[in-house]
């Protein structure tokens, strides 16, 4: 099991953020994502690291929290050769995906808005159509 301390940000309250412990277990045949955000437990898996990552994060969404990790930001991609880990890109809109913007998808981001999935999917759509051409 792994353990990653994350910041979440009180999205009610922009100035109101809390380290929280994020555990991971790969060691089953999904990835489950377990914390505890003042007192109320969240669950996830799948057998995709990043899919695994973003139910977690709509489910801390939905009640008003985001996660401030690289795994939030809205050109968060995963390949899959990475889908069994904790490493995604942060690819930029008409580029190719280079090794130097795989990232930690818990590493700390700097970031105050903070997108769904369905929104990531939206622009992975739009990188990868920008790409082909």
């Amino acid at each position: 099991m792994e353990q990653y301390k994350c910041t979440v940000i009180d999205l009610g309250f922009y100035d109101s953020e809390k380290s929280v412990l994020i555990e991971v277990n790969e060691d089953s045949d999904e990835i489950e994502i377990s914390t505890v955000v003042d007192g109320i437990d969240f669950f996830s898996s799948d057998e995709s690291y990043l899919v695994a990552y973003q139910k977690l994060r709509d489910k801390l969404l939905e009640l008003g929290y985001g996660l401030q990790c690289n795994g939030s930001r809205i050109n968060a991609i995963q390949s899959g050769m990475m889908s069994r880990r904790e490493k995604i890109y942060l690819v930029e809109m008409g580029k190719k995906a280079l090794l130097n913007q795989v990232v930690c998808i818990w590493d700390y981001a700097d970031i105050d808005v903070f997108p769904d999935t369905k929104e990531q999917l939206e622009f992975a759509e739009k990188w990868y159509e920008c790409k082909k051409e």
